[in-house]
């Protein structure tokens, strides 16, 4: 697909955001862990911090699977498909995907409208800006949705499907 340059400034804020959620997560918990079993003391933030990283990167990196087509799909009834009822099929489940996405970031706006007072029991964050991860991540995941049904919808083209054959 030819990507624009807004396009690919999001996805490459995005990676570099996964990979610092992740680097985070996992020099966290392994400082807790060598903490724990090594000093015999506990850092009382990082099971708060880690689980907080571990949510946004779940709900951001939910985006990049998008992406790279790894994500949860009906690819059983997708597979049995060719031709005009697969394009059918991918864009009925496009269409259900985006759907589920919409509900997701409304319900999570909800969700951060409902914790805006609330602050996180040992770092003091807000709850908000906490739950926030559901409706970028939901932003995030339409975008990528959007993308990859205009890069792969015509995948199993009648034309295109003939053609490959041909040329094997």
């Amino acid at each position: 697909m030819n990507e624009n340059k807004i396009i690919k400034g999001i996805r490459r804020i995005t990676d570099v955001f996964v990979i610092a959620l992740f680097v985070l997560v996992v020099i966290v918990v392994s400082s807790q862990v060598f903490s724990r079993f090594v000093v015999h003391l506990s850092i009382r933030w990082a099971d708060e911090l880690s689980r907080f990283a571990f949510v946004w990167l779940i709900y951001i990196g939910g985006a990049v699977t998008i992406r790279d087509g790894r994500n949860v799909c009906f690819d059983l009834i997708l597979d049995s498909c060719k031709g005009k009822r697969w394009k059918a099929m991918f864009t009925i489940v496009t269409g259900v995907s985006l759907l589920f996405l919409v509900l997701m970031i409304y319900f999570g706006l909800l969700v951060c409208k409902a914790e805006i007072t609330e602050m996180s029991p040992i770092m003091r964050w807000p709850m908000s800006v906490v739950c926030s991860c559901i409706p970028i991540g939901g932003v995030l995941m339409i975008l990528e949705e959007i993308c990859y049904y205009i890069e792969h919808h015509k995948d199993r083209d009648p034309e295109k499907l003939s053609e490959e054959e041909h040329a094997v």
